[in-house]
């Protein structure tokens, strides 16, 4: 154990902040305290005091900054390979942190962060919720340089969607959009994917013989399959595209490797296009990520094995896959009819028809 000395408070002439002073094993420690407030300046002597003697002290020159923190947390983004940037949110971090050194986020900045977003800055608490656990992964991963990781209280987030397409909505929509895009909706209607992953398939992952879309690489890094052998109306729709296609490729005089293209090129959003036909068909707001609860519905509804449900959808955890098993009113209006349905054959009763 190093030999710390009880320290003491100074000032000099050129600021009213107090500076500490003691000593480790003989050798000096100075500091400026960064406040002129007596007590608070020997509440900071006291704490540096207690990181040498459990070893954790750092001279200043060995102390991690936000900037390095930053550093810590892309390169341990791009170890992992996550595909999300959080540049923008580390953006809105530095504006609270960026000049300060890692063990100077404690939780009081930490809530008045928080308080100054959701207050001043009116950012949703989702948009806040994001943003901590950037910054909670920052602290982690910094922790070696740490005295301390502070504990950050994370705001509550209600935003589960609950919304769902019945074909109606969908035949609504599919004439308002673009012919580029028309295609592309009604396939993530039928298979449930992210649009991020039909976005990037290929002809080459479309295996005729065998009647089957692969996808090579999932937001899960693992590969899946649709297999669309009875599923003939996926089947009509790839064919349709790829006439399509075809007919594009010699028009053009060159191929086209993407199923779902504009300009020969892969589509790489479909916001606008999807934004102006929801507003044309009478139901502004809806997104295309409905789409995937909707397909989780509708296999739950085909009395698909949850773990079959799964491999088509690409859930990895139980516990994500309920979270777009919304039960919606028929659901529930087929749960009390198969009740309905036992006590009727249980006790020789039925559904009375009236007189």
């Amino acid at each position: 154990m190093p030999v710390v000395s009880s320290g003491s408070l100074y000032q000099r002439p050129e600021t009213q902040n107090w500076f500490i002073k003691f000593y480790i094993d003989g050798v000096p420690k100075r500091e400026t305290a960064g406040t002129p407030n007596r007590d608070e300046a020997e509440a900071f002597l006291r704490r540096r005091i207690e990181e040498a003697e459990r070893g954790l002290y750092r001279d200043v020159g060995q102390r991690i900054t936000f900037a390095e923190m930053k550093e810590l947390l892309l390169r341990n983004y791009a170890f992992k390979q996550n595909r999300t940037d959080p540049n923008r949110f580390i953006d809105q971090l530095s504006k609270s942190f960026g000049n300060l050194l890692g063990e100077e986020i404690t939780e009081e900045r930490i809530t008045a962060h928080s308080r100054k977003r959701l207050e001043v800055d009116h950012a949703k608490p989702a948009t806040l919720h994001r943003e901590l656990a950037v910054l909670r992964r920052m602290l982690r991963l910094a922790s070696p340089k740490l005295p301390r990781v502070p504990l950050i209280d994370m705001p509550r987030v209600h935003n589960a969607r609950q919304g769902f397409f019945e074909e109606d909505d969908l035949q609504a929509i599919l004439p308002h959009l673009a012919p580029h895009a028309r295609e592309l909706v009604e396939f993530l209607y039928l298979t449930g994917w992210r649009s991020s992953e039909a976005l990037r398939l290929q002809w080459s992952d479309i295996d005729w013989k065998r009647s089957v879309v692969r996808l090579r690489d999932s937001k899960s890094r693992e590969p899946r399959i649709f297999p669309f052998k009875y599923h003939a109306r996926v089947e009509e729709l790839l064919r349709r595209q790829r006439d399509a296609v075809s007919e594009w490729e010699r028009e053009h005089a060159r191929l086209c490797p993407s199923v779902f293209h504009w300009n020969g090129r892969p589509l790489q959003k479909l916001r606008r296009s999807w934004t102006t036909a929801c507003g044309k068909a009478g139901m502004p707001g809806r997104l295309v990520h409905d789409f995937r609860r909707t397909a989780v519905r509708n296999l739950i509804r085909a009395n698909v094995q949850q773990a079959i449900a799964m491999k088509i959808t690409g859930h990895k955890t139980s516990s994500i896959f309920r979270r777009y098993l919304i039960v919606d009113e028929e659901l529930l209006a087929q749960a009390t009819g198969a009740v309905a349905d036992y006590l009727g054959s249980s006790h020789g009763g039925g559904k009375r028809k009236p007189v």
